[in-house]
C-alpha cells in the first residue's frame, strides 16, 4: 500500500446519514432508530452529527431532541435555512449548533428566488448574515455552506463564505450539490478558498459521477478541514460520499488522522443496511461482501502466504472478515487446505479429479461451492476410486 508522508492535522468527520442519507427514497428511520445510530455513530467517533431538518417534520424535531438530549461527545447539529423561525425551532429541539445554507448558482437562486440578478443576491447575502449573527446570539455553534457551491461563479462563491465568516461564522461549506465538479478542479477550488477562509471549511460531496470519495479527498488535499459523509453513501439519487471510503482512504493511503474507530465501520454498515432496506453492493470498497473475498486460485495461494499479496489493509481493521471462496476460478492450494482441515487424506491424482469436479459444479449452478458440498465431492470421488 502507497502512503504519502502523514500530514499533521486531523481532520473531522461529520455524520450526515440521518439527514440527508435519510433522503434516498424510500428510506424513513423511526425516531428510536435515529437515536440508536447516533449513539452508536458517537462510540464510533466522528466528530459531528447532523441529526436532522427540525423544519421538515414532526418526526425530525423529535428525532434532534432525543439526539440532542444523550449527552454525546460529538456536536449535535440540526439543518436548517437561514432564517430566525427555523434557527428557533432548532435551539428549541435543543441542538448545540446548526448548519444553515444558501443556494448561490444562478439555477438554484432562480428556482428558489425567482431570478440571479444583483437583487436576489444581495437578499441572500442579507438573510444569510441575519441568520448567522442571530444564532451565534444564541450561543450556538454556526457553520453556513453554499449549496451548489461548484457551479457557481468563483467570485460570489468567495464573497458568500467570506461574508459568512465575517458575520460570525464557525465553519463554512462548500457543496457538490449534483455531484458534478472533478478531483483536480475541486482541489483547486478548495485552495483558492482556503487562501481566503480562517474558520473550519467543510465538503459536501454527491455521487453522481461515481466520484464523491474522490472529490472529498481532493478537498482534503486543497486544505479543508471537515468531511461530511454518510454509511454506506446513502443520500439523494447516486447518494453522498461515503464515510467507510473517505475516512480508510484518508488514514490509510494518505495518512491523514481521524477520531473514527474504523473497525467499526462494517458492523455500522450492516445495521444502516438492515435499517435502511438498501443493500450494499457485494462489490462496495471497504465494507462490501466481496471487499476481502477471494476465488481465483492464484490469488488464494498467495493471500494463503500473505494477505498483503492481494488486500490493501486487512479487513480487521474496518471490521470485516477474509473469505475464500470455491468456485469456478479455485485452484489446488484452497482444495487441499479444506481437506488438510478435515483430516482427509488424498493424493495430486485426488485432488485433481475433486478440483474438476467443484469447478463443473460451479459452472452448472452458477454459485460458488460450500465447504460442505466440497467435502461431499470429495467422498463420492475416493469411494468410487476403491
Amino acid at each position: 500500500m502507497t502512503q504519502v508522508e502523514s500530514p499533521a492535522r486531523k481532520i473531522l468527520v461529520c455524520d450526515t446519514t440521518l439527514r440527508d442519507g435519510e433522503q434516498t427514497c424510500g428510506v424513513a428511520f423511526q425516531v428510536e432508530e435515529k437515536v440508536k445510530i447516533a449513539r452508536l455513530l458517537d462510540e464510533m467517533g466522528v466528530d459531528c452529527i447532523d441529526a436532522g431538518f427540525p423544519a421538515s417534520s414532526q418526526a425530525d424535531q423529535e428525532a434532534v431532541r432525543g439526539i440532542a438530549a444523550l449527552g454525546l461527545r460529538a456536536r449535535v447539529v440540526a439543518f436548517c435555512r437561514p432564517n430566525r423561525t427555523e434557527i428557533d425551532l432548532a435551539k428549541a429541539c435543543g441542538a448545540d449548533a446548526i448548519y444553515t445554507f444558501v443556494p448561490t448558482s444562478d439555477v438554484h437562486m432562480k428556482v428558489k428566488f425567482g431570478g440571479s440578478g444583483s437583487a436576489v443576491r444581495e437578499r441572500l447575502k442579507r438573510e444569510m448574515a441575519d441568520g448567522i449573527a442571530y444564532a451565534k446570539s444564541l450561543g450556538m455553534f454556526v457553520g453556513c455552506g453554499s449549496e451548489d457551491a461548484t457551479r457557481t461563479s468563483y467570485d460570489f462563491l468567495e464573497e458568500v463564505l467570506v461574508l459568512a465568516q465575517e458575520s460570525g461564522a464557525d465553519l463554512v461549506g462548500v457543496a457538490d450539490t449534483v455531484g458534478s465538479t472533478t478531483p483536480d478542479d475541486f482541489r483547486t477550488l478548495i485552495s483558492r478558498l482556503r487562501s481566503r477562509i480562517s474558520v473550519l471549511l467543510s465538503l459536501h460531496c454527491h455521487n453522481d459521477f461515481g466520484l464523491a470519495t474522490a472529490n472529498t479527498v481532493a478537498g482534503i488535499l486543497g486544505g479543508a478541514d471537515e468531511v461530511q459523509c454518510t454509511i454506506n453513501g446513502i443520500g439523494e439519487r447516486a447518494g453522498n460520499a461515503s464515510l467507510e471510503e473517505v475516512t480508510a482512504a484518508l488514514t490509510q493511503l494518505y495518512g491523514y488522522d481521524t477520531n473514527v474507530d474504523l473497525s467499526r465501520l462494517k458492523p455500522m454498515s450492516n445495521l444502516i443496511a438492515g435499517l435502511s432496506g438498501i443493500e450494499v453492493s457485494p462489490m462496495k470498497p471497504i465494507v462490501g461482501g466481496n471487499a476481502f473475498s477471494h476465488e481465483s486460485g492464484l490469488h488464494v495461494s498467495s493471500v494463503m502466504k500473505d494477505s498483503s499479496a492481494y488486500e490493501p489493509l486487512p479487513p480487521e481493521l474496518v471490521g470485516h472478515t477474509r473469505r475464500i471462496v470455491i468456485g469456478k476460478h479455485s485452484g489446488k492450494s484452497i482444495i487441499s487446505h479444506v481437506l488438510d482441515a478435515h483430516g482427509l487424506s488424498y493424493d495430486d491424482a485426488v485432488l485433481g479429479a475433486v478440483l474438476r469436479d467443484v469447478k463443473e459444479v460451479a459452472v452448472l449452478t452458477k454459485s460458488s461451492v460450500t465447504e460442505a458440498q466440497m467435502i461431499e465431492i470429495y467422498h463420492k470421488r475416493t469411494a468410487n476410486s476403491v
